[in-house]
């Protein structure tokens, strides 16, 4: 395989078979799992790989559609359905061999014309596609033959291996796209391990084993996926042993379950981080002093400790501490309300008006919590506030909004990057090009300066000097505010001490499809 400097070299290292790779063995003396259940929080909106926005229907997706490269927990890449890849001298052509001999579930053919397709399809404007900016730079998608694809991008991009890990180019069943047209969000067909069998709007996801997966036979035969959104009552389901799994149990009650000595708590630091967003073009929040006012408001630490029980820890800079290209700011918003109130007179902010505010209950750890902890902190240097609280679907719909019509001023938001580089980050929240209805950038963030930081960064080559752009840009943002900037997410998931081989990852993704079962 061919060099593109020591970022892009990793990369292609990692795309090679890694022999004993964990996910992929399944010893032999494992026996076969009957069914295993799993308690969540909130239901799929779709199970259309490239329309999601929440890691949950992400990792949904990944067990109905194989994706083409997978990418580990400790940062490697291995193959899934691309075995191998070639990379130009000059990073703008990707040539990818594609594995032979693998069927949809539905017995389609897996071949080039399928992921073709999946391209084609994730950069269709036309199409809802959410996380589209993760693919921008493919200029173009070409079959050489059956099983090889050519990728020509329109500038290097160094994590471009890591970009076709995500959900987002899992290929679907051509088939069933003709079959069903844009249905297909609730009927998907994938090349993976499982096939979706049953989906119970607001109850259960069922799924069963793809008995023709094309890799080893996952050791439990049924996976099926509880809607319980009360936390308590998922918790109690597990310890009583109706459910197997908990996804995300309260935050207050970690200690407790990890003292279980029936229970097995897992806490990796995650790529999420969590913020109040503050409309960078409309409202109060146009202004950079209060802005800026607003995180010295507010006591980050006070509310990882009191209200998340230290399953959190408070940004120091606008991305997860795990990704590359972190660097911790030098100038930290620390609790100082007494600076915020200075920064509001300066401002000439008005007392009198009512700033609102928006979030969403059962998203995240203790969102709602999280939520009014802020507006005590706002309030107390006499900001007045007004809290209100969304189901998920109406939460997502109203981010989405141009900024002409959207009402969100102050509201709070998640962002995990599952891929694990600070781009998706920077770029996906940050860059003008994301802003709604275009993508998820739901603060409006808008910097000339910023965007050419950010396009020179995709462009550079050299892992060295593409970090001193990203140190350059993540200075930037930070200083501008369009955050609040709170903290990045521990991912807690919480399952009965049976249970053996349960692979959990920071980017908020568990694979229980390779797990050992103790009677």
């Amino acid at each position: 395989m061919k060099k593109v400097g020591m970022f892009t070299k990793a990369f292609v290292f990692m795309s090679m078979l890694i022999a004993g790779a964990s996910f992929f063995l399944v010893p032999s003396a494992w026996a076969q799992i009957k069914e295993l259940r799993i308690g969540i929080g909130i239901d799929a909106d779709t199970l259309n790989p490239q329309e999601h926005t929440t890691t949950l229907c992400q990792n949904l997706s990944d067990l109905i559609q194989d994706t083409l490269l997978y990418q580990t927990p400790d940062n490697k890449l291995e193959p899934r359905l691309v075995t191998k890849y070639d990379v130009s001298k000059d990073g703008l052509t990707y040539t990818l061999l594609l594995k032979k001999g693998v069927k949809f579930s539905d017995g389609t053919p897996f071949d080039a014309k399928a992921v073709k397709l999946t391209f084609d399809r994730a950069l269709d404007p036309k199409m809802k596609v959410p996380l589209r900016f993760s693919i921008t730079m493919i200029k173009e998608v070409t079959i050489v033959d059956d099983y090889t694809v050519r990728v020509q991008l329109k500038y290097p991009y160094a994590p471009f291996a890591a970009t076709i890990s995500l959900t987002l180019c899992s290929p679907i069943s051509p088939a069933a796209i003709e079959k069903y047209g844009e249905d297909v969000r609730q009927n998907p067909v994938g090349a993976g391990p499982y096939i979706l069998k049953e989906w119970v709007k607001g109850d259960r996801i069922v799924m069963v084993r793809n008995e023709n997966y094309y890799g080893k036979k996952p050791t439990v035969e049924k996976l099926t996926f509880k809607i319980v959104p009360e936390d308590t009552t998922r918790e109690a389901m597990l310890r009583s042993g109706q459910i197997d799994v908990c996804y995300k149990p309260l935050p207050s009650n970690v200690a407790a379950l990890k003292a279980d000595p029936n229970i097995t708590v897992e806490m990796p630091l995650d790529t999420r981080t969590i913020f109040m967003g503050l409309n960078y073009k409309k409202g109060v929040t146009k202004d950079k002093l209060v802005r800026q006012a607003f995180n010295y408001a507010v006591d980050k630490k006070a509310i990882v400790s009191k209200v998340l029980f230290d399953t959190a820890v408070p940004m120091e800079g606008p991305v997860s501490p795990i990704l590359f290209g972190f660097f911790k700011m030098a100038n930290q918003y620390d609790y100082n309300p007494e600076k915020a109130k200075e920064l509001l007179k300066k401002a000439n902010f008005d007392f009198n008006q009512t700033v609102n505010m928006r979030t969403p209950q059962g998203r995240y750890l203790f969102d709602k919590q999280v939520s009014e902890a802020v507006q005590a902190y706002l309030q107390a240097i006499g900001v007045k506030t007004e809290l209100r609280t969304y189901d998920w679907p109406t939460y997502v719909a109203g981010l989405l909004k141009p900024i002409q019509e959207t009402e969100l001023e102050v509201f709070l938001l998640g962002w995990g990057p599952i891929i694990l580089d600070a781009d998706f980050g920077l770029y996906g929240q940050f860059h003008s090009s994301v802003n709604p209805p275009a993508g998820l950038g739901a603060a409006h963030y808008s910097n000339a300066e910023y965007d050419k930081l950010m396009d020179a960064s995709r462009l550079e080559q050299n892992p060295k000097k593409r970090l001193e752009i990203m140190k350059k840009a993540s200075e930037m943002v930070w200083d501008d505010c369009p955050w609040i900037w709170l903290h990045v997410e521990k991912f807690v998931i919480a399952y009965s001490k049976k249970i053996k081989g349960m692979v959990v990852t920071g980017t908020e993704k568990f694979y229980p499809t390779y797990i050992k079962m103790e009677k």
